[in-house]
């Protein structure tokens, strides 16, 4: 990267870097934590063998079944 680049861009590229890189490889844990029912979905956070941690959302496994 150019001298002057952004701090804040500089390190939003170095996240989504690492996401693609975790992309291929499979998580340590997973933790299924709470469903919040005002969005209809399931939080979900891994932990990664490098000891990083990631979350994200899905539909609760009752709505994946009603819906196909």
């Amino acid at each position: 990267m150019w001298p002057g680049m952004d701090p804040e861009l500089r390190r939003q590229l170095a996240t989504i870097r690492q996401l693609v890189s975790l992309r291929h490889r499979t998580p340590t844990r997973e933790w299924p934590l709470v469903v919040v029912r005002k969005y209809d979905a399931l939080l979900v956070v891994r932990e990664w063998p490098d000891g990083s941690l990631t979350a994200y959302m899905m539909p609760p496994r009752d709505t994946q079944h009603d819906k196909a």
